[in-house]
C-alpha cells in the first residue's frame, strides 16, 4: 500500500500524502527524487494528510528542495498544519521552504 499518490499537470507534479504518520518518507523521498531526474517539471507537496512530523521529515524536505534548487526547479508545500509549520519555524527554515 502506497503511503501517498500523486496527480499531474503540465507544469508540476503534486504529492499527496495519504499516511498520517509516513513511516516511510524515505520511499517518497526516492519516488521525488527519480521523478526530479526523469522529468523537468515542479514539485508540490501537499501535507494535508500528514500528522506526524520531525526532524528526519524536514530534512528530507531540505534535501528534495535543495536538489531542486540546484536544477532551477520548485518545490512548494501547500496544506501543511500548525504543527508542522512550528518544526519548520523552530528550525528556522520556514524562508526557505516555505
Amino acid at each position: 500500500v502506497l503511503m501517498f499518490d500523486y496527480a499531474d499537470n503540465d507544469r508540476e507534479r503534486v504529492f499527496f500524502i495519504k499516511d498520517g504518520e509516513l513511516l516511510h518518507l524515505h520511499i517518497l523521498e526516492e519516488r521525488i527524487s527519480d521523478f526530479i531526474k526523469k522529468d523537468s517539471r515542479d514539485v508540490v507537496l501537499d501535507l494535508e494528510g500528514l500528522s506526524r512530523f520531525d526532524s528526519q521529515s524536514l530534512a528530507s524536505l531540505i534535501r528534495i528542495k535543495r536538489k531542486l534548487d540546484s536544477l532551477d526547479r520548485t518545490l512548494r508545500i501547500i496544506n501543511y498544519n500548525e504543527a508542522i509549520f512550528r518544526v519548520i519555524e523552530l528550525a528556522g527554515m520556514e524562508d526557505f521552504l516555505l
